[in-house]
């Protein structure tokens, strides 16, 4: 079974079943069907196929994603092949879903975006994708101050503070790369991670975060 044919019949399951078993058997049907295994479709094939379904608004199910398009672009991906690696990292919350199912962990989203920036270190889409996950995360960590700094799920100790002082260099150095200017967030980062490291050392002298905050800094608030 070529792409074209594979195309065709997915696209009849999802545009023209419309009983949710009829079209669970039909699809399950295609993705055992051994002309497809014959067939071999490459990554090229996989990729082809994620833009055509994404740019007709056509849904990528996820025993599609387990059972064909993860096991031939994660192969890919092994031979450092970086349109694989954007090709699971455009389909991420596909990814997650398949690792909550398998506990297959292999290939997180950032060591995809790590492995493919490794590859090829000025890949625009890629640096993008890294921007805007760090950037999330540099936010997430502040989003409970003045209560304090988050590190994961939990306040951080004075070595995740510094961890968090590396990230945000290294964030300030990929937003000069894509020359975006996120300085205000920079800024902030720096001074509420360095403040709670020092916090950390004299908390036993303060109330909470917030008191010292309000008795020795200066600046952001």
């Amino acid at each position: 079974m070529d792409k074209e044919t594979f195309l065709e019949r997915y696209i009849n399951i999802e545009t023209k079943t419309f009983i949710r078993t009829e079209k669970n058997k039909k699809l399950d049907d295609l993705l055992k069907d051994h002309e497809i295994n014959k067939a071999k479709l490459t990554s090229t094939d996989i990729l082809e196929i994620i833009d055509y379904l994404t740019a007709e608004n056509i849904t990528i199910r996820q025993p599609l994603f387990n059972d064909l398009i993860y096991p031939i672009l994660s192969e890919q991906v092994e031979n450092n092949n970086v349109n694989a690696i954007k090709g699971l990292l455009k389909l991420d919350q596909h990814l997650l879903s398949y690792q909550g199912y398998t506990k297959n962990y292999k290939y997180t989203i950032r060591t995809l975006l790590e492995k493919g920036l490794l590859i090829s270190p000025n890949d625009n889409d890629l640096l993008k994708l890294s921007e805007n996950m760090t950037r999330e995360y540099l936010i997430y960590t502040l989003h409970e101050i003045p209560a304090g700094v988050l590190y994961g799920s939990n306040g951080t100790t004075i070595e995740g503070c510094e961890e968090l002082i590396k990230e945000t260099d290294n964030y300030e150095i990929l937003c000069n790369k894509l020359q975006i200017d996120k300085s205000e967030l920079i800024n902030k980062c720096r001074y509420y991670y360095s403040a709670y490291r020092n916090y950390l050392s004299v908390s036993k002298n303060y109330i909470n975060f917030s008191d010292y905050l309000h008795k020795e800094c200066k600046g952001l608030k």
